[in-house]
């Protein structure tokens, strides 16, 4: 069957059994407004206003009376996480008794607290019995309010966490996420003769057009260059450590480059029409990776060559061995004037690091100086560059704990950012140091950066999932559905 007959019987079948889960999801819409509006601000953190403006635009699945509750918890809030919960059960039973069941053991049928407190950073939803959600699911309505209530936008985050509660509070099953799941799964199954073809294979397919183009502009290059990379070869003297070194790579080269001539034709053979299978994918991608692998390793032959013989060719070719190490240096000064938050870019190791970036760039200056007078072998000065970049790391992984301890006091914490910024240490680029050892690796600019912003977001994140907090220690015999997190 072709792609369109495809289509088009899918279409028709999909077109059913869509429509269906879509009038079953419009018809079960939420149409209630809030039956009232109770706020008690002892915080003074709210803007009525706009919290009413707010609740009137939000619509319920059941009438439901809906409270905003703020308390400032004082420093003993950072401490306690069943505060929050223990002061809006505490103010209910002195201030406002209508929130409490008639035998007062549970919250009262048809209402919904949001409470939150500015100083603990504490954020709690309580429920009436006939309102009562799963704790996945408040946690879920308290993580809506997190990122306005983070900046200091008290208003804003209480509105968002009134439309998440109103939004999961006795929702029908059919706008429930089992509802969505069972409806969007029919419509799949009705879906997937052609929709798996169709945007599945046509992205296979696209991804292996890119790769054979690819392959093929690399292997032309490849082809053109292998006699010249022949004759670099027999230039490079076997005296030499990185010499040495090369010509083995080179012994790598030859026998790929046999390798890339089967992959070129098994790609040449492929027709398009199987462009969109697997195992098609596979192989172009294959053929891509090897054609550019080789056309990098041709060109640092060819720089290794010039530099350790120090032909006309050669200031070009160690400028090309430098370059990445200078722009890591050149980046030192703004990742610690800028990337960095500003309460960890003060530290004490941040100056070595400094010094360390100044005098680098100057010996890269001498290094080539001392190549020009020939007062250094090329070999040394490859040794000095790898110094260079060991130094560099060195110092940024000295950076990372120190940043890891100046962010966190917490062990686990630290050891999440460390982690982060030590990981993703770069392995590979076209240079002769990088090609003459495959066990080496380093630190760049770069990777520390990712790492340092990957890991402030994984403890920010961790922050704000740590459980919810459900039960009231002061509370007796309470057990009113309820809990709370922090943000």
């Amino acid at each position: 069957m072709s792609i369109r007959q495809r289509a088009l019987v899918g279409g028709v079948a999909s077109l059913g059994v869509v429509g269906t889960a879509v009038w079953g999801f419009l018809s079960q819409a939420p149409e209630h407004g809030a039956t009232e509006l109770q706020i008690e601000d002892t915080a003074g953190i709210l803007y009525a206003p706009d919290l009413e403006a707010a609740v009137e635009e939000i619509s319920f699945y059941e009438p439901t009376t809906v409270a905003v509750f703020t308390h400032r918890g004082g420093s003993e809030a950072l401490m306690d996480d069943h505060a929050l919960n223990d002061a809006t059960l505490e103010y209910a039973q002195t201030t406002r008794p209508d929130w409490l069941s008639d035998n007062e053991q549970k919250w009262a049928d048809d209402l919904f607290i949001l409470g939150v407190d500015p100083e603990g950073r504490l954020v709690g939803t309580y429920f009436g019995e006939n309102r009562a959600v799963s704790e996945d699911t408040q946690a879920d309505i308290q993580e809506a309010t997190k990122d306005d209530f983070r900046r200091g936008q008290w208003t804003e985050g209480s509105s968002a966490g009134i439309e998440a509660a109103a939004g999961q509070m006795n929702q029908p099953f059919a706008r429930s996420g089992g509802g969505i799941a069972v409806g969007a799964g029919i419509s799949l199954a009705t879906l997937a003769g052609s929709g798996t073809y169709l945007l599945v294979g046509t992205r296979r397919r696209s991804r292996s057009r890119t790769a054979r183009a690819a392959g093929d502009r690399a292997m032309a290059n490849v082809v053109r260059d292998y006699d010249v990379t022949q004759v670099h070869a027999n230039l490079i003297p076997e005296t030499s450590r990185y010499g040495g070194a090369m010509l083995r790579r080179y012994e790598d080269y030859t026998q790929t480059f046999r390798e890339l001539t089967e992959l070129g034709n098994q790609a040449r053979a492929i027709p398009e029409s199987s462009y969109d299978t697997t195992q098609t994918l596979s192989t172009l991608t294959s053929y891509q990776e090897t054609a550019e692998g080789l056309d990098k390793l041709d060109d640092v032959i060819a720089d290794t060559a010039a530099l350790l013989n120090l032909d006309r060719a050669w200031p070009q070719s160690w400028e090309r061995q430098l370059a990445s190490l200078r722009e890591d240096l050149e980046g030192v000064d703004p990742m610690l004037s800028t990337t960095l938050d500003e309460e960890v870019r003060g530290l004490d190791e941040a100056q070595p690091l400094r010094e360390f970036a100044s005098q680098s760039l100057a010996e890269l200056d001498q290094l080539h100086g001392d190549l020009e007078a020939r007062a250094i072998t090329p070999d040394d000065a490859l040794d000095a560059l790898r110094n260079l970049r060991d130094g560099l790391s060195g110092h940024l992984d000295t950076l990372a704990g120190a940043v890891a301890r100046a962010y966190s006091e917490e062990e686990s914490e630290q050891r999440t950012m460390k982690e982060a910024m030590r990981d993703g240490r770069v392995s590979s680029e076209p240079t002769i140091l990088s090609a003459s050892d495959h066990t080496w690796t380093w630190i760049t600019i770069s990777s520390f950066n990712n790492g340092y912003s990957s890991g402030t977001s994984q403890v920010q994140q961790s922050r704000s999932s740590n459980g919810s907090t459900s039960g009231y220690s002061s509370g007796g015999s309470f057990s009113g559905a309820g809990s709370s997190s922090r943000f």
